[in-house]
């Protein structure tokens, strides 16, 4: 049996519930999600460091990643503690000792991925859950903010309302003609035809959205931009 995909697991707020409908000759240009910059590995404990993986990401260079910046951590929560000094007493070296893995304890490195890429952090934290007795880790969910640019097709827009206005104009036709069968005015000699047959489901459609391309075209200008919200996954490694 295939194994499931480690984001199913997970569960994400539905937060796209009122996005803005474009029409057909309208483009979504997504741009790049903005990011703090990379704290240098040497940076003090009080600076977050964050690992950002994308689906391009090598497995493997992410976890590597990953390792270097708790190394420094540690480097960094056993730089105070001298075991060698012969000023300090046995109780005060052991209290050394405590407060430095506190503070690696509580010095995290962050993975995070958006959207599709969410399958490859979630493998990174897999990698070092698999090692529990060297590393703590722990998964957070949210959404992200993203802008994305809207950007019209001049031509696709000028065929969207070439076909709205020939479907509207045979719906019009097509009315007018039963119209006239209805009235039972009929020519001499002419036979009357039989009923007109109900539009099919997808004919039905089809004339729904031309009423609905012409609408949009002739209404509101489209923006320039729209808001969406993207799953964003965090997950926190530490060193035991």
């Amino acid at each position: 049996m295939a194994k499931q995909p480690l984001a199913k697991t997970l569960q994400f707020e539905k937060k796209n519930k009122d996005m803005l409908k474009l029409p057909k000759y309208a483009r979504v240009q997504k741009r790049p999600i903005p990011h703090a910059p990379v704290a240098s590995p040497y940076a003090g404990a009080q600076v977050p460091k964050i690992v950002y993986v994308s689906t391009k990401s090598p497995f493997m260079s992410a976890v590597k990643r990953v390792q270097k910046l708790l190394r420094q951590a540690e480097k960094r929560a056993t730089a105070a503690v001298d075991l060698s000094s012969s000023k300090r007493t046995d109780r005060q070296k052991l209290a050394q000792v405590a407060r430095g893995q506190e503070q690696l304890s509580k010095e995290e490195v962050f993975v995070k991925a958006t959207g599709r890429a969410i399958e490859r952090a979630l493998s990174v934290g897999r990698w070092f859950e698999e090692r529990g007795n060297e590393y703590a880790v722990r998964v957070k969910t949210g959404n992200v903010l993203v802008v994305d640019d809207i950007e019209e097709d001049e031509e696709a827009k000028r065929k969207a309302i070439e076909e709205a206005e020939r479907v509207l104009q045979q719906e019009q036709a097509q009315e007018k003609e039963d119209e006239v069968k209805d009235d039972g005015q009929t020519a001499p000699g002419q036979s009357v035809d039989p009923p007109a047959q109900p539009l099919s489901k997808s004919e039905t459609k089809k004339r729904k959205r031309a009423a609905n391309a012409l609408a949009s075209t002739s209404g509101e200008e489209l923006p320039e931009t729209r808001t969406r919200w993207v799953n964003m996954v965090e997950i926190a490694v530490t060193l035991k």
